[in-house]
């Protein structure tokens, strides 16, 4: 089968960049050609991935967005594909995955966070609008055969605000890479990556891992410090962005707990040296990010917005935040997972649910919905 996969980025960092590297390493390891259009890439040695590189201007998001789509669209007209599938809005595609979720839902919760003026900038921004145009063309017209979306939640968040049948949006969960992400790794990385970070054996160290740290409740994780019984802490942070300006909302004294990295690859390291995880979004899709902490062994505190949720027990995988701007509800899940006896049994469990959830599982779903799709071509 020829496979052409549409995604901006197709590099080695970052959750969703993670994943849609190891669905197509998978899917070209099962024999089918994979075609990847991207602007940015890691390069691929795999004899059945071949790159094609797409224009797209950088300028502002605007025109990113714009541009790219346009681009990508001339590059696969020469070429003849039983399947194309984006990871992007644009104008075609047999198969739409909506990795970031619903945008017109996720400008609806951002409001809730924000003053009326910011609120009316954030909403009509043109970046904004360029989106929802693209998202209710994919959503609304029938070019696009079928939506996947990466969790129930999304599903409900599509059918919400747009109009289309129910069938044409399947769930699929998203795979991890179990034996990269696993509990095994903390014999030979823990003693490393601490020393490297100045974090005694003695401190609980907590992880964040994410860029776009508004959406990703970052504010809502350092006031939470305030609130914290327990001082033998460190809070690392891995990710892109402007992120100094949050360490305001700390005390002087947390602030010298508080520990900034910028993505890196062997991030398995990261999950080996900590003792839980944290992501508590405002809005996330699913959140690849758990799942790998997941994999790795770790309890995850993640919010009901985020689609990662539904998969998790609570106080058996994790602990589910009902509202990801509740500082307190933070500083008492974490509190609740500092004491160790709570945390090695859940950190089992976590990595039994993750097992469930492999690119191999992923890939199999995926196939089948591309055969039913060439069936009634």
């Amino acid at each position: 089968m020829r496979i052409a996969v549409i995604r901006q980025k197709f590099v080695n960092y970052g959750g969703a960049e993670q994943f849609v590297s190891g669905y197509t390493n998978q899917l070209a390891s099962m024999g089918h050609a994979i075609h990847i259009f991207a602007n940015q890439w890691t390069p691929s040695n795999h004899p059945n991935i071949k790159i094609h590189s797409v224009r797209a201007i950088k300028r502002n998001p605007f025109l990113r967005v714009l541009s790219f789509a346009w681009f990508v669209l001339q590059s696969i007209r020469s070429e003849s594909f039983d399947i194309i599938q984006s990871h992007e809005r644009i104008w075609r595609q047999d198969i739409y995955r909506a990795g970031d979720g619903c945008h017109c839902e996720w400008l609806e919760r951002r409001a809730c966070y924000l003053p009326f003026m910011k609120k009316f900038f954030f909403r009509f921004n043109l970046f904004h609008q360029l989106v929802l145009i693209l998202e209710k063309r994919i959503f609304e017209k029938g070019e696009c055969k079928k939506i996947i979306a990466i969790s129930e939640m999304v599903k409900r968040d599509i059918l919400k605000h747009y109009q289309l049948p129910e069938e044409r949006v399947e769930v699929v969960y998203n795979g991890v890479q179990l034996d990269r992400f696993n509990p095994s790794n903390r014999k030979p990385f823990r003693e490393e990556v601490r020393q490297q970070l100045i974090i005694s054996d003695k401190e609980v160290m907590i992880l964040f891992v994410g860029s776009g740290f508004e959406r990703k409740g970052l504010e809502y994780l350092v006031k939470s410090v305030r609130y914290m019984k327990y001082k033998n802490w460190r809070l690392v942070l891995l990710g892109k962005g402007k992120w100094k300006r949050y360490l305001q909302f700390a005390s002087k004294d947390d602030q010298k707990k508080i520990t900034h990295l910028e993505p890196i690859d062997k991030i398995e390291k990261l999950y080996a040296a900590a003792d839980f995880f944290v992501l508590p979004s405002i809005y996330e899709p699913f959140g690849n990010a758990n799942l790998e902490a997941l994999a790795s062994g770790l309890p995850i505190i993640t919010s009901r917005n985020c689609g990662a949720a539904e998969i998790i027990t609570p106080k058996k995988e994790g602990i589910i935040l009902e509202d990801p701007s509740d500082s307190k509800a933070i500083a008492d899940a974490i509190d609740y997972l500092m004491d160790s006896k709570i945390r090695e049994p859940m950190g089992q469990s976590a990595r039994l649910l993750a097992e469930k959830f492999t690119h191999e599982r992923n890939a199999s779903e995926m196939l089948q919905i591309y055969q039913k799709l060439i069936e009634h071509q």
